[in-house]
């Protein structure tokens, strides 16, 4: 998405908590966000940023050199706890502002953004009454423009595309089907390989508690974070596969068992 730069009063920016591929490294998308759209910004203007509170210190650079009256709040819904939420707002600085500050003004803000990503819980949490003002003029009319691939019109074309059926050959596998029965009484391990294999799916039971069971394997991502003696925190990434066993009764009720 792209826009003129200094045309909006306002930038609510809530950016996906990932990592995102660069031509030369990877980094995080709030950083990637906020670096693409701070720009969209009039000086003076404001801009409202969520994002979780471990990941201050990747924005600090940006947050710090663009941005004054600054003010970072904790929140408290629990959907924002689970993800360790903040709230950054500040106001763009003009160029001029940005002339007047000196490297030793960007490293102390560094290390205050830094401390609070090591300690979100010591956040104040935003309160219910605003402590603070920041005026937000009216902005005239904007256009957004894409510029990427269209996405949903691929998608709808490409099972006609003749490269993509022979491709499916390859990259899709035929569903497995087994019939007949087994020359032995099955122990319970079997009956567990085969149920988390798939080869098990069907319709069991009858009356009220008549079902559909669906097993599927499932890709897991597990993410850790551990911190040095210097306050160096390394992120880490781990994939693992798991069974979730979807199950659907004629009542209509639904359970998904992890």
């Amino acid at each position: 998405m792209q826009c003129p730069v200094e045309c909006f009063g306002l930038l609510y920016l809530n950016p996906p908590y990932d990592w995102t591929l660069g031509p030369a490294d990877s980094r995080r998308t709030e950083q990637a966000f906020l670096s693409h759209t701070y720009r969209w910004l009039k000086p003076g203007r404001v801009l409202l940023f969520v994002i979780p509170g471990d990941r201050l210190a990747e924005c600090s650079q940006i947050l710090f050199t663009h941005f004054r009256d600054v003010r970072v709040y904790r929140l408290e819904a629990p959907e924002c706890v689970r993800y360790k939420q903040v709230v950054v707002i500040g106001a763009r600085r003009s160029r001029r502002e940005r002339e007047r500050l000196t490297d030793s003004d960007v490293t102390r803000a560094r290390l205050y953004y830094a401390g609070l990503a090591r300690n979100p819980s010591q956040i104040p949490v935003l309160p219910s009454e605003p402590d603070t003002r920041y005026d937000v003029p009216v902005s005239g009319p904007v256009q957004l423009v894409y510029r990427g691939l269209p996405l949903d019109e691929i998608e709808d074309l490409l099972p006609q595309s003749a490269a993509y059926r022979q491709a499916g050959r390859i990259l899709f596998a035929e569903p497995v089907s087994a019939t007949g029965r087994p020359l032995t009484p099955l122990h319970a391990g079997h009956v567990g390989l085969l149920a988390c294999s798939g080869l098990l799916n069907g319709i069991f039971v009858s009356g009220d508690q008549r079902h559909i069971s669906f097993w599927q394997a499932v890709k897991l991502l597990e993410r850790t974070e551990e911190e040095d003696d210097r306050g160096v925190i390394t992120a880490g990434e781990k994939e693992r596969f798991s069974n979730e066993l979807t199950v659907v009764f004629s009542t209509g009720q639904v359970a998904i068992l992890k």
